[in-house]
Order: C-alpha cells, then sequence, then structure tokens
C-alpha cells in the first residue's frame, strides 16, 4: 500500500497517469472488441440484405414467363410482366424479369446474373449466364431475358442476382430474386 505524505504532487501526478492509462487501454479495448464485433454483424447483415429483392430502385420488379409492351400517356414504352411468379415449369422457353425504375437524372445499366442453387441447403451456386440492359434517362421500364440453358431446365431453386453499373463488382449488387423450375 502507497502512503502518500501530504504535498508530495510527485507521487500524485504518478499515480494520476497510471490511471489514466488503465482507463483509456481498458476504454481502447472495449472500442476494438466493440468494432470487431459490429464489422461482423454488419458484414452478415449486409450478406442477408443482398440475399433479398432490392428496394429502393425499382417500382415494381416481378420474374414472369414473358412480357408485353404497351405505350404510357406520354408515348414510352412499359413493359407489363406476362404470367408472373416464383415458380416456372421445366419447359419454359425463358425466365424474364421484367422492371420499372424510379425516375432519375442518369442513364441505368441493370445486370443479372442466373446461378442454379446447388449443395445442401443451397450453400453452393453456380454460374449460368448474364444479362443486361441498359436504359437511358428516358426509358422507366425494361426487362432481362434468361433463355432454357442448352441442357435445359432442371428442376431445382435458382437465384439472379441483380447488379448496377457497367460491370459487376462486389459493391454492385443490390439484390437477388429467386424462382423454382419444376416439373
Amino acid at each position: 500500500m502507497l502512503v502518500y505524505k501530504k504535498g508530495d504532487k510527485v507521487m500524485r501526478r504518478g499515480r494520476t497517469v497510471l490511471e489514466i492509462a488503465v482507463k483509456s487501454s481498458v476504454i481502447g479495448l472495449g472500442c476494438l472488441l466493440w468494432s470487431v464485433a459490429g464489422s461482423a454483424w454488419a458484414e452478415t447483415a449486409d450478406a442477408k440484405v443482398l440475399d433479398q429483392p432490392p428496394k429502393g430502385f425499382f417500382v415494381n420488379l416481378a420474374l414472369a414467363q414473358g412480357y408485353k409492351e404497351s405505350l404510357d400517356s406520354y408515348q414510352t414504352e412499359r413493359f407489363k410482366p406476362v404470367n408472373p411468379g416464383t415458380a416456372f415449369k421445366s419447359d419454359v422457353e425463358a425466365v424474364y424479369m421484367v422492371f420499372d425504375l424510379l425516375p432519375r437524372e442518369n442513364p441505368a445499366n441493370v445486370i443479372g446474373q442466373l446461378f442454379q442453387v446447388t449443395g445442401e441447403g443451397g450453400a453452393d451456386e453456380k454460374f449460368l449466364q448474364e444479362e443486361a440492359a441498359y436504359l437511358t434517362t428516358a426509358q422507366e421500364s425494361g426487362f432481362l431475358v434468361f433463355p432454357r440453358p442448352q441442357g435445359g431446365w432442371v428442376p431445382g431453386e435458382y437465384k439472379v442476382k441483380i447488379h448496377l453499373g457497367e460491370k459487376v463488382t462486389d459493391a454492385s449488387q443490390i439484390g437477388t430474386l429467386r424462382f423454382k423450375i419444376v416439373s
């Protein structure tokens, strides 16, 4: 036990500096642990968000067996889904991703990557194809076509990863749509 004499400023300063160093170390360690836990949570939260349909950029978004074209009151092309759904028969010629975008100031490049989900619990995925649509600022509606693969549609689960931008990067994915092929 340390005993301080009245007026012993050097000992008090040493003790105060030691207390500050210990408290700072504890606070720093707490912040480090908090940031590590927070980044791990953010990574799992981001992964969950990316595995869901995108929000905020699309007004309407559907998977369908086809589309029909119409003109709106401004004589702008609009595409509407034909037989939308999340399950399609294996003899379907193609699966269409039909969408309407929010008005924007810049052109948009929408990219869809089609994957067949494989493995137990859908842990693995097999890349099948990539399609893209470039929309000018005047175009607010579009579609992507995923034709039947050469070997035909294999019954099971599929997903379309949706990206915005000129090329696919880790940061360009904004969501995912899932569908099933049934026999």
